[in-house]
């Protein structure tokens, strides 16, 4: 995918810390929806020139692959707490249903216990090497724990 919303959500998924560790996933989509939606609409560093502002949905658990945040029913995003090895054949089942409703795809771990696995997944989805047909853009994304809440890298 060239342009569009996706590039732009990419770098800002980059650029969030969550605030602290949270016991469970839905936190983080809360948090993650939250900040996106302040940053694309609210003018919060992304500006959109004089033109005036376009506006982005920004939601929670949307779309027919369900997104854990989706904006603009274009990018979905998948978010993981402390991925660990049991999860790794889930989320390769939830990144190619997002592949037939999303043009891009971001994958975004809170924590990694394997990540053996994790690599394993992204490289499995990275460089599009799924086909030639399948024109959905993958993004891997690893927060660490130990930066939460104090705006390090990652």
């Amino acid at each position: 995918m060239i342009g569009g919303v996706g590039p732009q959500v990419w770098d800002l998924v980059q650029q969030w810390r969550p605030s602290q560790v949270y016991d469970h996933e839905r936190k983080y989509q809360s948090e993650l929806q939250k900040y996106l939606d302040e940053q694309l609409n609210e003018g919060g560093g992304m500006g959109f020139g004089m033109g005036g502002q376009q506006n982005h949905a920004v939601s929670t658990e949307r779309g027919t692959a369900y997104g854990d945040v989706v904006v603009d029913d274009a990018v979905g995003i998948e978010l993981k707490r402390n991925f660990s090895n049991s999860q790794k054949r889930k989320l390769r089942g939830q990144l190619e249903d997002y592949a037939d409703n999303y043009d891009f795809v971001i994958a975004c771990a809170c924590g990694v216990e394997d990540t053996d696995g994790w690599h394993e997944v992204q490289n499995k989805f990275a460089g599009n090497q799924r086909g030639m047909l399948d024109m959905t853009e993958f993004r891997f994304i690893l927060k660490r724990r130990e930066n939460f809440g104090n705006g390090s890298k990652n």
